[in-house]
């Protein structure tokens, strides 16, 4: 089936113009410290009663199932991911906010974009992202392969230098048989929370899926490899292309961090950080980031529906917000 064929499938029913104009909440709540992610999925589902994009034919014969981010073109706003899990105690369309935004400063630098940070309490705070051609850029449009990164299917590895007292990471992280597992990652400590509540939360691979560009706002973007990339011997024979990418990016992930965590807000130099104040301001370095109560629903959709036999993917869309 062709890819003009797969784009109608996939939007016969609702345009994707018209399924962004669904999705994207008007107005869009205040973006604090906490997540959002009750709200919006409340609101969501007031406007649409099933998003229709699990199990849909693919390329290959095979079924797909999609979630959508869009992102707003203004950097300093957060954009929203929804995604439909099919059965189980949480069945349902659910949204939160996400960020997109990529590495960012407080003070001007040549070519990075301006913004400001407007938060609930009246401040304003000028930001400036990086473009998205540079390595740890804006998340870039376009099609990817969603996969939850656990140590059943990933040799991992921590890429922090200092893991004192993260013994119990280390463990939960290693596995039997590391080498022999299909697939390999690089992975933060930071990328895991602290809190109990979310000791199964994970990273999730984003994996540049170059045949359903043609269909995406990725559609003309060069890929290719950066010169001088220190390569993984490990990550080359899990996926000789994976240092192949929109821009010449790689290695993007969803994930979370560790703001959100109780120890966190009992560090009074921790708290006293933007980052903790407010979720716009935490760097995303090319990933895209979430709070961990949406990322724990994320790890079940993606899932439910590999159990299903079905191909997973994100459809990143960028907005004029």
């Amino acid at each position: 089936m062709s890819a003009k064929a797969i784009l109608g499938v996939f939007f016969t029913s609702m345009s994707f113009a018209k399924l962004s104009a669904d999705l994207w909440p008007d107005p869009f709540p205040s973006v604090g410290r906490t997540s959002l992610r009750a709200e919006l999925t409340a609101g969501v589902r007031q406007r649409v009663s099933a998003l229709g994009i699990n199990d849909l034919p693919g390329l290959d014969g095979n079924r797909v199932s999609r979630a959508v981010l869009l992102l707003s073109k203004d950097r300093a706003r957060a954009g929203v991911l929804t995604f439909e899990l099919d059965n189980g105690p949480d069945k349902g369309i659910h949204q939160c906010e996400a960020l997109g935004r990529g590495t960012t400063a407080l003070s001007p630098k040549p070519g990075w974009t301006r913004g400001v940070i407007k938060e609930p309490d009246g401040r304003r705070t000028p930001i400036y992202y990086a473009p998205q051609e540079e390595e740890n850029g804006v998340t870039i449009p376009g099609i990817y392969e969603l996969q939850n990164i656990r140590p059943d299917d990933y040799k991992l590895r921590l890429l922090n230098k200092d893991l004192s007292g993260e013994e119990e990471l280390v463990r939960r992280l290693s596995s039997p048989d590391e080498d022999k597992k299909p697939f390999f990652s690089g992975v933060s400590k930071t990328w895991y929370p602290r809190d109990p509540r979310y000791a199964k939360v994970v990273p999730v691979d984003m994996l540049w899926s170059e045949r359903y560009q043609p269909q995406s706002q990725g559609a003309d973007f060069p890929v290719y490899e950066r010169p001088g990339v220190k390569k993984d011997p490990d990550q080359l024979r899990a996926n000789p292309r994976y240092y192949f990418g929109p821009f010449g990016k790689f290695g993007t992930a969803i994930h979370t961090d560790r703001w959100d965590d109780p120890q966190t807000a009992a560090d009074s130099r921790l708290s006293a950080k933007d980052e903790f104040r407010n979720f716009l301001f935490r760097d995303t370095q090319g990933c895209v980031k979430l709070h961990p109560d949406c990322l724990r629903l994320l790890n079940a959709f993606i899932d439910g529906q590999r159990a299903k036999k079905r191909v997973v993917q994100l459809d990143v869309r960028e907005l004029d917000k």
